[in-house]
């Protein structure tokens, strides 16, 4: 019996192609945070790119244009909006929901016939997805919200392969740049330009530390400068990033003319649009935070009429962002220990407060007010603890520690007699009368 070679070696050849899959390395004792590292955010993309695969590549070219010599590991897909419901459902524990009426018909059936044969429970009970089954699924499957415009990506880079023994008649492979490296050239290079006619918000996933464990030095690079955003309110739940970035980019440029042409001039006044948006329905609540080129625009934006400040038909409600972000643990105890340090420094020392003689009231308790008033003014030790007492609180009250007692009070003004007096509102005057009227009225008295 002949057969073709094609038929013998078919089925290992279909085999082998499934097995072969793009290797991915990585060192084995990588963490969690060295991994985030080398991952970027890309914020703004159409929807469209997590459906269509031609579309994700055109993503992963547009990122290596900028940084030529980088290769890209996985890219992942948050913050989309599903056709169905992908939470936790009240039912999901496999309890049935029967309500009163439901649980009354059943005892009064059970009554009526104690003898039948109740009916047989299946031992393999009905088991539900989890959240994250259920977008999985859906996400396969595509089934996306029609309303849903943009969602968010995670993009790592990967590490050069590992040296194999390559033959000679191929070529060399290419050199691959760190993945730490791309990452952070991609967020300087890739932040702020156009793809598929958006403006993408690229940012870094993880925040190295410097030798003393701080972050402070690149939370300007990564975070941007608070002081230089606004927060937006009263927006609509279906806005757009890219609608708000073009109201308030021509808001500017009327105030301020366009930007300057100079290569390291920024080419836009609006640096960053972000939409906060709820987890579940990827609507938007209604607020947002833009972050411009500089502080000049935030007080341009400020000082603008509430006219000019309508968008979507809403007039919206601007503020300027006052949260700084947040310190790590090291940084407030060098704050808190230069704090201390000048305090102690510019402050005096100590002043010890003379202890009293507990004594003495018992020896005060049968003399008069009189006698008791010349002896306390006779004593030394209590002159001396009440001066010290006095020292103390100014200078509490010196390093803006609030007081409490006397020295409170001290600038406030004693109300005396002649205070109380012309604190009193004068009488009105009476009605002068004329001696006609006079005469008249003791007439009728």
């Amino acid at each position: 019996m002949l057969v073709h070679e094609s038929l013998l070696s078919g089925g290992a050849k279909s085999n082998q192609r499934a097995s072969v899959r793009k290797e991915k390395f990585a060192p084995p004792d990588e963490s969690e945070e060295q991994r985030n590292l080398r991952t970027i955010f890309v914020g703004n993309l159409s929807s469209e790119v997590a459906q269509k695969r031609p579309l994700q590549k055109q993503l992963h070219r547009h990122i290596l244009s900028l940084v030529p010599t980088a290769k890209i590991e996985s890219t992942r897909f948050r913050s989309v909006a599903f056709q169905n419901p992908t939470s936790k459902l009240p039912d999901d524990d496999g309890k049935e929901q029967i309500g009163q009426h439901g649980r009354d018909r059943a005892s009064s059936w059970r009554k009526t016939n104690p003898t039948a044969d109740e009916p047989k429970i299946d031992e393999q009970k009905k088991k539900f997805l989890t959240p994250s089954q259920k977008k999985k699924v859906a996400f396969i499957n595509h089934e996306l919200h029609p309303s849903a415009d943009s969602v968010n990506a995670y993009v790592v880079f990967a590490y050069p392969s590992p040296a194999k023994e390559r033959p000679s008649n191929l070529p060399p492979l290419l050199p691959v740049m760190d993945p730490h490296v791309a990452a952070r050239l991609a967020v300087e290079k890739c932040n702020g330009t156009v793809f598929m006619d958006r403006t993408i918000r690229v940012d870094s996933l993880g925040r190295p530390a410097d030798s003393n464990g701080t972050q402070s030095a690149l939370l300007g690079t990564f975070a941007g400068d608070p002081k230089s955003s606004v927060f937006v309110g009263n927006l609509d739940f279906a806005s757009k990033e890219e609608d708000l970035r073009v109201f308030f980019e021509s808001l500017i440029t009327a105030e301020r003319g366009p930007p300057s042409q100079d290569s390291d001039a920024p080419k836009h006044w609006v640096s960053r649009v972000r939409i906060v948006r709820d987890k579940e329905t990827q609507l938007g609540k209604g607020f947002a935070y833009v972050q411009f080129t500089d502080r000049v625009c935030v007080d341009e934006t400020l000082a603008m009429e509430e006219s000019k400040l309508r968008f979507a038909k809403r007039k919206l409600r601007i503020q300027r962002c006052k949260i700084l972000p947040k310190a790590s643990a090291t940084d407030k105890a060098a704050t808190s220990k230069t704090v201390s340090t000048s305090n102690g420094a510019g402050a005096a020392s100590p002043i010890n407060v003379p202890q009293g003689d507990p004594s003495l009231g018992e020896k005060l308790a049968t003399l008069s007010k009189e006698e008791r008033k010349q002896i306390k003014a006779a004593d030394a030790d209590r002159l001396a603890r009440r001066m010290a007492k006095k020292k103390a609180r100014m200078s509490l009250a010196k390093q803006g520690v609030p007081v409490r007692g006397k020295e409170k009070d001290g600038g406030r003004a004693r109300k005396t007699g002649t205070v109380k007096k012309a604190t009193i509102a004068p009488r009105k005057q009476s009605r002068i009368r004329s001696e006609k009227s006079v005469s008249k009225r003791n007439m009728k008295k």
